[in-house]
């Protein structure tokens, strides 16, 4: 009886250590697509003063790719070094061409000069592995209203967000960037296509 008593209680005492040590066991690494990576951002992002990628959109009118779209000097905010963004650091009061908004509303900003645009957004792009290691994975825009001043100073702001896949041995990533024009009367989503590549690329 003594015996079964103890065995009774041995097994009790068992089976509630199993059970402390599943509540306080550490929680599973996060799948690969839910951590964005800052390996990546190394591989699109370089730190050569004045440094942007080859920035292309594809025009449906036209039915083909645009020439480079210049001035897009890519920076990684200290704050999260997960995101590419596209600020002008060298030039005082300047911009970039975000994906060629300066050009897409120069009608609204009176002029298609980036120094009187002033867009740099600090965050702008971020990715996400398909798997641990993996060389392909997705690529978020980060939803956010960019602010664009006018000739005469006064701002208006268009929204932007979006989504892709990137390839770290091709370096290309594709695209597809909303925008929100209610601001400016036009529609609250206009997709518009593009590629981002380390190096340039023929494309028509």
């Amino acid at each position: 009886m003594k015996l079964f008593r103890f065995l009774s209680l041995l097994m009790a005492g068992l089976l509630l250590l199993n059970s402390c040590s599943k509540d306080n066991s550490i929680e599973p690494e996060k799948p690969a697509e839910e951590q964005a990576s800052k390996d990546v951002v190394s591989v699109f992002h370089k730190t050569d003063q004045y440094y942007q990628p080859y920035v292309y959109r594809y025009d449906s009118t036209a039915r083909k790719w645009t020439n480079r779209i210049a001035s897009h000097f890519s920076t990684v905010p200290a704050s999260d070094p997960t995101y590419i963004g596209f600020t002008n650091p060298n030039v005082v009061d300047s911009g970039v061409n975000l994906f060629g908004m300066v050009t897409l509303y120069a009608t609204q900003i009176g002029t298609n000069n980036i120094k009187e645009a002033k867009i740099n957004a600090e965050k702008v792009l971020q990715f996400f592995p398909d798997a641990v290691g993996a060389t392909k994975g997705k690529v978020k825009v980060l939803t956010q209203d960019v602010t664009i001043s006018r000739k005469d100073g006064a701002p208006f702001k268009i929204g932007i967000s979006g989504e892709g896949t990137y390839d770290t041995q091709t370096k290309v990533m594709d695209l597809v960037v909303h925008f929100n024009e209610t601001t400016i009367g036009g529609a609250a989503k206009v997709s518009r296509t593009y590629k981002i590549s380390v190096d340039a690329l023929s494309l028509n």
